[in-house]
């Protein structure tokens, strides 16, 4: 019953932003490298804001995981202000290397005995993946349950580990949810804008390094690999070609889908959830998490080596 109560005032608290930056004009306008062709309200991811502090309040306060805290409120800011006044690269960086260095803190990563330079590449990914969640939410419905898998993946695997309480997974995936209400579907009502994807993309992070931190399991970092290869091999792509790659651009294999196949937006958002979904499962199923680190760094490479060939191949049919 909670949740449900939950669930219905994160969907009352969304209908009221949508009808007040509808009033503000806080809207997302079209251009030549959008995939929608009206104005869409922009900031509907307050609602992951929203949720997430909820769901610290009712799982941590007043004294866990505050470093985590911080970070994920940093990035919530940096991401409102964004979705407001579209700041330059040169003042998101250090707010997120900042917000970033909090949350992997908060899991142990710089006090557990991992050398120097995994400390520094936890670092450097963690600001990549936040960075890549963010370029990743160019469709409807993507971002949304793309999560929903990813959360639903950390519920079944603390249902193994007992790492924490699983109530703090349960609010984060009501708030998803919520937002889909308004997301998920043909004409979407509102997207998510840097502060979704910024405060989402914090509390996931968090959810991987945290896992990955204190099962000493690098293999767990599959459980975004869909995500991944698309936004690492993206880049490379685009350094290759000398692109400015904080700009916006149409470079994305779900773009691709969408924009030169045809895929409905949907459609592609499913397959992405469907294929990290497929994945997720052998890992927790098969207890890859458990295995040395010999095995994890096999069976890591072996499955990066199989998406990149398949973003590959796609890349050259689209």
């Amino acid at each position: 019953m909670f949740y449900i109560l939950i669930f219905l005032l994160l969907i009352g608290m969304g209908e009221l932003y949508r009808r007040y930056a509808l009033k503000k004009h806080i809207l997302d306008i079209p251009g030549e490298r959008s995939s929608h062709h009206v104005p869409i309200v922009r900031g509907g991811g307050i609602l992951f804001f929203l949720g997430g502090l909820m769901a610290w309040l009712v799982t941590f306060y007043p004294r866990e995981h505050l470093f985590f805290l911080m970070g994920f409120l940093l990035l919530s800011l940096i991401g409102w202000l964004d979705d407001r006044y579209r700041l330059s690269p040169a003042v998101r960086f250090p707010v997120q290397l900042i917000a970033v260095i909090l949350i992997l803190y908060d899991t142990g990563l710089f006090m557990s005995g991992f050398p120097l330079w995994v400390q520094i590449l936890g670092v450097i990914v963690a600001l990549g993946f936040i960075n890549a969640f963010n370029f990743m939410d160019g469709i409807n419905g993507i971002t949304s349950i793309y999560s929903l898998v990813v959360l639903a993946g950390f519920v079944g695997l603390n249902s193994h580990v007992h790492l924490f309480n699983s109530s703090f997974i349960y609010m984060i995936i009501i708030s998803v949810l919520a937002f889909s209400i308004f997301n998920f579907r043909k004409k979407a009502l509102m997207f998510a804008g840097d502060i979704g994807t910024m405060s989402l993309g914090s509390i996931i992070l968090w959810l991987t390094a945290k896992f990955m931190v204190e099962l000493h399991s690098p293999v767990l970092i599959l459980v975004l690999v869909i995500y991944g290869v698309d936004s690492a091999t993206t880049i490379i792509r685009r350094l290759l070609k000398k692109e400015n790659i904080f700009k916006p651009h149409r470079w994305h294999i779900y773009q691709h889908l969408v924009d030169r196949k045809n895929f409905s937006h949907l459609s592609v958002a499913i397959l992405y959830a469907t294929l990290q979904a497929f994945i997720i499962v052998i890992l927790i199923s098969l207890h890859w998490y458990q295995k040395s680190l010999q095995e994890q760094f096999f069976l890591l490479a072996l499955i990066l080596i199989i998406f990149v060939s398949i973003y590959l191949t796609l890349v050259k049919k689209v």
